[in-house]
């Protein structure tokens, strides 16, 4: 999750743009040689022993720890699969970071890579807010003014409501339109079905695009460090001692 358009230095880029030049030709050159011994990728195909494929670039791919340390995933959750499986959809985030910033990708199948990215921000989104949102209803069930308290959390099933919930309250700094962009790409993730995809002409749409992904990517680099700070201490703490501590 990166700045998508920073500046660098005219020599670098043109370096790079050569770069990139040469190892599309290798690329080239290598399936050539593929089909020039008989075979028809990806139909059938040919793959070197693991040590003696194309490497990703090192540290491109931030590793589990970072996340979990990163993102305070401990403080989360308490079940160490689910830490694993969010550290491992944000390096998930970090592979679709690279093929859409890295390859000449179009058409379709351009669109259908921005969905899988979105897709994977948002299961991240929701497992960070959910988890929070549920541990808040838990606590709130301990206080005994819960029911006159303008800060309780109901018990509710879907992302959605938990959302609305978190909103009408002011309980983090999201701009309205934020929470709205979440929304959309929730709503979105949940209309995904392929045998529905040409009645809804899924696959021709503009839904899922460059300027959504950016859009969710700034939400998310914010998004860990206000829940950190805004609603994790509600979690063990309620919530309007926190609002009025400072007044």
């Amino acid at each position: 999750m990166s700045n998508p358009n920073p500046s660098i230095p005219p020599q670098v880029e043109a370096q790079i743009i050569s770069n990139n030049r040469k190892i599309s030709e290798l690329l080239t050159e290598n399936e050539m040689l593929l089909r020039q011994s008989g075979l028809e990728p990806p139909v059938d195909n040919y793959a070197p022993s693991v040590k003696r494929r194309i490497h990703f670039p090192s540290k491109y791919i931030r590793t589990k720890a970072y996340y979990v340390n990163n993102y305070h995933l401990h403080s989360f959750f308490s079940n160490e699969e689910i830490v694993s499986n969010v550290a491992y959809s944000l390096q998930m985030s970090d592979l679709y970071n690279f093929i859409l910033n890295r390859f000449y990708v179009f058409g379709s199948l351009e669109t259908m890579i921005y969905k899988a990215a979105i897709i994977n921000y948002v299961c991240i989104i929701e497992s960070l807010i959910g988890q929070v949102y549920d541990d808040m209803h838990s606590f709130c069930g301990t206080c005994p003014d819960h029911n006159h308290c303008e800060f309780f959390m109901p018990k509710v099933k879907t992302f959605a409501e938990k959302l609305k919930a978190i909103e009408s309250k002011g309980m983090l700094t999201l701009s309205p339109d934020q929470f709205q962009q979440i929304r959309e790409a929730y709503h979105l993730r949940n209309q995904l079905h392929i045998y529905t995809a040409a009645k809804n002409n899924e696959f021709t749409t503009k839904s899922f695009d460059r300027k959504l992904h950016n859009r969710i990517v700034i939400i998310m680099k914010n998004l860990k460090e206000i829940l950190f700070d805004d609603l994790l201490p509600a979690t063990k703490q309620c919530y309007r001692t926190l609002e009025y501590k400072d007044i």
